[in-house]
């Protein structure tokens, strides 16, 4: 299978030379792009590449025009073989949170396995919006090695095993843990945390 194109908000920008918070603050109220069109990888919306680019207006229009060089560029780094438009297109992609479940460690443990000389984790398949992102089939795949690693590390208590039934429900659409859902930002987090305090 193609590997597909994948824009979380600072790869919009990029290749809309817009500010990554006008995804946000602008293309989302205005029904530009809607968060269920996305996919939510360890808490971030990502959208499949193919929706994105058909955002653009037509050349010489005002408002969204996409930087065809950038895209290229873009298309170029992550190896994109497809670009696809709505996210039952989309393999299943896991982060650091979905991760840290599916081998039953905590978040810490598989952020440092990333920078680990042992190779411990496959490297990521994409770097989106700062955040490292596998397909759940490159993390199966290294599974084995990730265990026999997490075993012979002295100075690392608790070896790593996968779960199955983690990978069972990212799979199938199912998984409601850690990373599942956005993690509200800035203003409206402060209200959820004021909500929460007063009930």
């Amino acid at each position: 299978m193609a590997k597909p194109l994948v824009m979380g908000r600072k790869e919009i920008a990029h290749v809309y030379n817009i500010a990554p918070t006008a995804v946000s603050d602008r293309w989302i109220p205005r029904g530009t792009l809607s968060y269920e069109d996305a996919v939510i990888v360890s808490g971030k919306p990502f959208w499949p590449g193919g929706l994105v680019v058909d955002c653009a207006l037509p050349e010489g229009g005002r408002g969204r025009q996409l930087d065809l060089g950038r895209l290229e560029a873009l298309v170029q780094e992550q190896g994109a073989g497809v670009q696809p438009k709505s996210k039952g297109e989309l393999p299943c992609m896991v982060g650091l949170q979905e991760v840290a479940e599916l081998f039953g460690v905590d978040q810490v443990k598989a952020s440092q396995a990333t920078k680990s000389a042992q190779g411990m984790l496959p490297p990521a398949d994409y770097e989106l919006s700062g955040s490292p992102v596998w397909l759940l089939e490159t993390v199966l795949a290294g599974a084995e090695h990730t265990e026999e690693v997490s075993r012979a590390a002295r100075r690392n208590p608790g070896a790593w095993e996968l779960r199955a039934g983690v990978v069972e429900d990212l799979r199938h659409g199912r998984y409601a843990g850690p990373g599942s859902a956005i993690k509200e930002r800035g203003k409206k987090a402060a209200e959820a945390d004021v909500t929460l305090e007063g009930a």
